[in-house]
């Protein structure tokens, strides 16, 4: 029985979560220093501080009481200046009404004050002496409140800065500084095994691609640290490969396959895993990549998904975009989906009916895709040289020159 392309997606994205629950509940949490990050949170990270910790100014400009502009006008105020406030330069005094303080961004404000007009709608529009005793013209009112920064405003000492399971990226990193935490809780990895077949690959015939390139992806999403990602080859023998799943299924989470899922006489891993509880082995609507195959093997108590993909090398790399690295990026607290867009071919294409068609492409000078190889699934060079997946919806048999067409980015 076939399935679409979503379809398939949903289920091994489905396949993947359950793996990564299940992980985190027989795991062990490790705590780790803040700015070393990886992964997802474990348990909620609570602020050590407010943030940010002082009433700040947002804009370069003058702390005023919001009071002494009320009149302000087609008559201005003039107000003198008192000493600079600038970041890092410790408390600055309280400021005197009838007084302003030029202030840069990110300073305390002065206590008293209560807003901050820019200095670009002053006159003359600058800052005076950094001593004080400047004269300045406001020519409008301000309200209070207008350029101040609250203490507190983005987040208040010993709440949550992020919840269980929020991925531990950049600008994750980043909150967690700023909110003074230390250390924190990070979920257990998911351990993944990669398992290509074939004899002619173990023999040395043909080299083993897919496993690397697998395990490469492993490492981009950061899963190959110490033992959670590995990779094996089989030949086709049955046995051997029921004797490596059923040992690989009690150390690991997640067991991808690449090869011996289609309809040959020596379809291994379809052979092994087609009986199996739950197991699903068929064609997806695209190209390339159609047979594709879903199954688990047991280790005690333990289910262990076996995401089981085609072997030639093309369809192996576009089988893993569109259907394990989004929601392996997930488990691992990536970002899930590559870049997308949509541009005009520089060229035309033509599809089969009834099949999402993966091409290879890149963008030219002038923003228009260009394909990079045939439709082959074996030009693995060509699709190193691409830096595009570019998508032929399955109702769409040709394009010219000038049609649109969707791509996702991946380098």
């Amino acid at each position: 029985m076939g399935r679409s392309v979503d379809e398939h997606a949903r289920a091994v994205a489905e396949a993947v979560r359950r793996a990564a629950d299940r992980r985190a509940q027989d795991a062990p949490a490790r705590r780790v220093v803040a700015p070393d990050l990886a992964g997802r949170l474990a348990e909620p990270a609570p602020s050590a501080l407010d943030v940010p910790g002082f009433d700040n100014s947002q804009m370069d400009g003058f702390a005023v009481h919001s009071a002494d502009l009320a009149a302000a006008g087609s008559t201005p105020v003039a107000l003198p200046t008192v000493a600079h406030v600038v970041a890092g330069g410790g408390a600055p005094a309280p400021l005197a009404p009838g007084t302003v303080a030029p202030i840069m961004t990110g300073a305390p404000i002065p206590p008293g004050a209560d807003a901050v007009v820019p200095v670009e709608r002053t006159r003359p529009g600058d800052f005076g002496p950094v001593e004080g005793g400047g004269l300045v013209e406001f020519a409008e009112p301000v309200a209070p409140g207008t350029f101040v920064r609250r203490r507190g405003s983005d987040i208040r000492a010993g709440e949550p800065v992020l919840a269980a399971g929020a991925p531990l990226h950049a600008a994750a990193v980043g909150a967690l500084a700023a909110a003074g935490v230390g250390t924190v809780s990070v979920a257990p990895p998911l351990r993944i095994a990669v398992v290509g077949t074939g004899t002619e690959v173990v023999s040395g015939d043909v080299p083993d691609s897919n496993s690397r390139a697998l395990l490469a992806h492993a490492h981009e999403l950061g899963l190959g640290l110490g033992l959670a990602a590995t990779a094996h080859v089989v030949p086709d023998e049955p046995p051997a490969l029921r004797r490596l799943l059923d040992r690989l299924a009690g150390d690991h989470d997640l067991v991808v396959t690449t090869g011996g899922v289609s309809a040959g006489t020596r379809e291994v891993v379809r052979q092994v895993l087609s009986e199996t509880p739950g197991a699903w082995f068929g064609h997806v609507d695209v190209q390339p990549g159609g047979p594709q195959g879903l199954a688990s093997v047991v280790a005690g108590d333990r289910e262990v998904p076996v995401v089981c993909l085609p072997g030639n090398p093309v369809s192996v790399l576009v089988s893993f975009e569109l259907f394990v690295r989004p929601p392996l990026a997930t488990a691992a607290g990536r970002v899930g989906w590559r870049p997308s867009g949509t541009s005009v071919l520089a060229e035309p294409l033509s599809s089969p009916e009834g099949r999402l068609q993966v091409r290879r492409g890149r963008l030219d000078e002038d923003g228009r895709v260009r394909l990079v190889g045939e439709a082959g699934s074996h030009l693995v060079a060509a699709y190193a040289r691409a830096d595009l997946l570019v998508f032929v919806p399955e109702d769409v048999t040709a394009l010219s020159p000038g049609d649109s067409v969707e791509w996702w980015r991946i380098a």
